[in-house]
């Protein structure tokens, strides 16, 4: 199998991944959502028919459910890519290996099985951060229904108006949706969506995990230097396309694949690109020599 065609089934394997992840939070959402509409509105006003404690511990079954699936989908395929990841760098070296010899030097892997834990780690941040805000949303229901009874009790007209003003069963799926169904909140304030999550933690992960693998096989193998692949992007990942950078800083002319993502212009979260290790600059392409020549002001051929 080509380079080409292992790149392009790495990629869809990715892609699967995420949409398999985006249907076990979408199912997880849907029963979430209709189990507390039930729950809080049996008749489209607030009037909980369910304990507290009975509804937030439903609450939290649901989440190690939801737990579990993300691991399993996590672990299965992305042992699949890290495969894919190995034997594409034996593909750019030009030493091809078979499936069963990749299996055998990813299960001796150290970096393969941290990088499944890692992700399943993060991806588990998911299924914990939205319940305990969906927790939240519940408590603060309960709490306005313990503020309407005080309201009906003190028949108080102007404080029951002003409460079905705001507390209407629509209201409070929007706030589940805007609220509670939340992947993550990121230091920026950003809200990110699971499945948008899910898809960076998956990109960046994997391509971490995969430049380790080509750094640690490459040192061994007496090679040092790789290409940053090409996707044609309309943003500064572009300034680094085609040029060739140093897997573990042995040649000094280039910069390593840690000093070129610490200019933040490229191999950032979510970014696609791939490196291509060389065996021989004598094999690498020409439109690369070029680049590499015009962006470091160095002359690599005679």
């Amino acid at each position: 199998m080509s380079k080409r065609q292992l790149t392009l089934k790495q990629k869809k394997l990715v892609e699967k991944t995420i949409a398999e992840l985006d249907s076990a939070y979408s199912q997880h959402h849907k029963k979430v959502k209709a189990f507390l509409l039930k729950a809080l509105f049996p008749n489209g006003t607030l009037a909980p028919q369910y304990s507290q404690d009975y509804v937030l511990s439903t609450l939290q079954e649901a989440a190690r459910i939801l737990e579990t699936r993300v691991a399993g989908i996590t672990e299965r395929q992305l042992k699949e890519a890290l495969l894919l990841g190995l034997l594409m760098y034996f593909e750019d070296i030009g030493s091809p290996i078979s499936v069963a010899e990749a299996r055998e030097i990813l299960s001796l892997s150290a970096s393969g099985t941290q990088l499944v834990s890692e992700v399943t780690r993060m991806l588990n941040h998911t299924p914990a951060n939205t319940s305990a805000r969906i927790e939240r949303i519940v408590g603060q229901a309960y709490s306005q229904e313990l503020l309407l009874q005080v309201a009906d009790q003190r028949d108080n007209e102007r404080l029951l108006e002003l409460y079905m003003l705001t507390e209407t069963e629509d209201e409070f799926a929007a706030a589940l949706e805007e609220e509670g169904f939340v992947g993550i909140v990121d230091s920026a304030g950003r809200r990110w969506k699971p499945d948008v999550y899910a898809m960076m933690v998956l990109r960046t992960m994997l391509r971490e995990s995969t430049v380790a693998m080509q750094k640690e096989q490459a040192k061994s193998d007496g090679f040092d230097l790789a290409w940053i692949s090409d996707h044609n992007v309309d943003n500064p990942c572009n300034l680094w396309e085609n040029t060739i950078i140093s897997l573990n800083g042995i040649d000094s002319r280039f910069p390593t694949y840690e000093e070129a993502k610490a200019t933040l212009e490229v191999f950032h979260p979510n970014c696609q690109h791939y490196l291509n290790v060389i065996r021989d600059l004598a094999d690498v392409p020409a439109h690369v020599i070029a680049a590499t020549e015009s962006k470091y002001g160095i002359r690599l051929q005679a």
